[in-house]
């Protein structure tokens, strides 16, 4: 065989899985989404004891210490490697036979090009005999790696012990929960490396900041726990005015000067709940509350909370639920030429039919199908179904499909939207696409490449809801905007406000001057319509000009679709 041959069969898949099979040093194995093992490797049998038939097909929080698979530690690991793009740590784990070995870990989500999850490569590497004393394996066996701070064992431990020990009547327990506010920016902005340091230093300002009766510990990624015994308020509020202290005050890294920032929730015991787990559980339901707030970054906790996040989870299931039964359907507003009756298109509107709440408006369930990461396959859903229906039409309008955050940072959103074209038949210039700023900030170079991917296919590209938040007049520079639409709080008050007119007449004035389109959203009345009118804006869309509604009741539009196409109202 010559040299080349060799060097193709060694470049080969086989010779590649072999290469991989029979490193004895690491062990390296495959993980399917939901953590079951798939692959196994000589050095993943050798650290850990299990033979490739014996392990495949078992969850890998078998390697896990039980404390760690109570707390959630396999899954939060996954899921912060999905955040992140990347898990590494070190701690304790477990081999077949029952014994520890100090690990070090790398977990990497694996992608298909069209960016859906196939699973998560797992490296693992016995680092106990590394370590130079047993004293430093029990520190570190109680400490995180990074910071110093104790870990998520030893915060339990320690909190245990002063719940256990606490005066009654005369004392309580508050745990604060702490998430650091725009961490993954930090990373995506400046690096891995800036991101560890800035968490490194954070650690040793509130390792500095505790004193007696207090912890703080990080759990992983950029969450932080603390919990103070105390007797008056006064003692708490000073405690967590350290903590903020710390977590605010400017850093001065290699690389850059950093404001970190933070949200933090605090729940008491007894006051708040009974148990550990409810008092840790109880404090996040209070993070989670500052962290989605503007202004008020530390909130304690209240029994509402409690409801409201039941309420919640039990709207995702049916969120899937409603998904797999059908509930979900189209409504279409119309959009009309501010000067004339002509019809510009029309805008497909989402709505739900719980089988027992009745209609639930989308302001209620979206964020709900955005956390819970159905928002992905209803928004395909919606693509699907609006252009099906738009492509049996009589008319030909235009129809204005909203693309979430979600969607617009998947990879395969283009090949998406190409192939329900394809499969649908509507022709890409019928076919545009709404897009909010804040959807584009998360990653804006990924977003203005598909953006691009996709005007260049004829799809028209629309801004909506600008001027309700964060609008950059850069954003509509530099990506390929067909049409601005005006948010609605600035047409309720055009007939009141000057300076609503004012802002009005300039997104007007920049809109002509790039060439983009202007649409007024939320048009109600006869003198909103006048005055966009004179001042030159050439689409509206409101009650004045229609409100949303079944394909059904839009006339000539239905006449040409199937009755099985017709959306029913459930």
């Amino acid at each position: 065989m010559s040299q080349q041959s060799d060097l193709i069969e060694f470049g080969s898949e086989n010779a590649y899985r072999l290469l991989v099979q029979r490193i004895k040093d690491y062990a390296i194995y495959m993980l399917r989404p939901d953590g079951v093992v798939a692959s196994w490797n000589a050095g993943a049998q050798r650290f850990k004891g299990y033979t490739a038939e014996e392990i495949i097909g078992q969850h890998y929080s078998v390697f896990y210490e039980e404390p760690d698979r109570l707390a959630g530690l396999p899954a939060t690991n996954l899921a912060l490697a999905l955040r992140e793009g990347k898990f590494e740590d070190e701690g304790w784990r477990v081999r077949k036979d029952g014994s520890r070995f100090w690990a070090h870990v790398v977990i990497d989500p694996i992608y298909q090009e069209n960016g859906r999850l196939l699973g998560f490569a797992k490296i693992t590497r016995d680092r106990t005999e590394q370590l130079e004393t047993n004293e430093k394996i029990l520190f570190m066996a109680r400490h995180d790696a990074m910071t110093g701070l104790p870990n998520r064992v030893h915060f339990l431990e320690r909190l245990d012990e002063a719940m256990s020990t606490l005066h009654a009547g005369q004392q309580q327990v508050a745990v604060v929960s702490i998430d650091l506010d725009g961490f993954k920016e930090i990373n995506d902005a400046f690096g891995h490396g800036v991101g560890d340091q800035l968490l490194s230093e954070l650690g040793k300002r509130l390792k500095n900041t505790v004193g007696e009766g207090e912890t703080v510990a990080r759990f992983g990624g950029d969450e932080f726990v603390a919990f103070k015994v105390f007797r008056q308020q006064r003692h708490l509020a000073d405690f967590i005015s350290r903590l903020q202290r710390a977590l605010t005050t400017m850093l001065h890294l290699a690389q850059t000067d950093i404001v970190p920032g933070a949200s933090l929730g605090v729940a008491m015991f007894p006051g708040d709940a009974g148990d550990r787990g409810q008092l840790l559980n109880n404090a996040d339901l209070a993070m989670y509350r500052a962290k989605k707030s503007m202004d008020e970054k530390i909130c304690f906790y209240e029994a509402s909370m409690d409801e409201a996040s039941r309420a919640r989870r039990a709207m995702a299931r049916d969120i899937w639920t409603a998904l797999e039964r059908g509930e979900f359907f189209l409504n279409y507003q119309i959009q009309r030429a501010v000067s004339c009756d002509e019809i510009t298109g029309y805008e497909v509107l989402l709505r739900w039919q719980h089988p027992v709440q009745g209609l639930i408006p989308p302001a209620i369930f979206i964020p709900v199908a955005e956390e819970c990461g159905a928002i992905g396959a209803i928004g395909d859903w919606v693509l699907e179904h609006a252009c099906r229906e738009a492509a049996q039409w009589n008319l030909q309008p235009r129809i204005a499909v909203n693309l979430s955050a979600l969607q617009l940072s998947n990879a395969g959103l283009v090949e998406k939207v190409r192939s329900v074209l394809a499969a649908t038949g509507l022709p890409a210039q019928r076919l545009e696409l709404e897009v909010t700023e804040t959807a584009i900030i998360a990653d804006r170079e990924r977003a203005l490449y598909l953006l691009q991917q996709l005007k260049a296919m004829g799809v028209t590209i629309a801004m909506d809801d600008f001027g309700s938040g964060y609008s950059s007049l850069e954003t509509l520079r530099s990506f390929p905007f067909d049409k601005i639409k005006l948010d609605r709080s600035f047409i309720s008050e055009l007939e009141t406000s000057q300076q609503a007119k004012a802002f009005v007449r300039a997104i007007l004035a920049l809109g002509h001057s790039l060439n983009v389109a202007v649409l007024a959203e939320g048009v109600e009345t006869e003198a909103q319509r006048a005055i966009l009118e004179q001042e030159g804006c050439q689409e509206g869309q409101g009650y004045l000009f229609g409100r949303p509604a079944l394909l059904s009741a839009l006339g000539e539009l239905a006449q040409a679709v199937p009755p099985h196409e017709v959306p029913r109202r459930a």
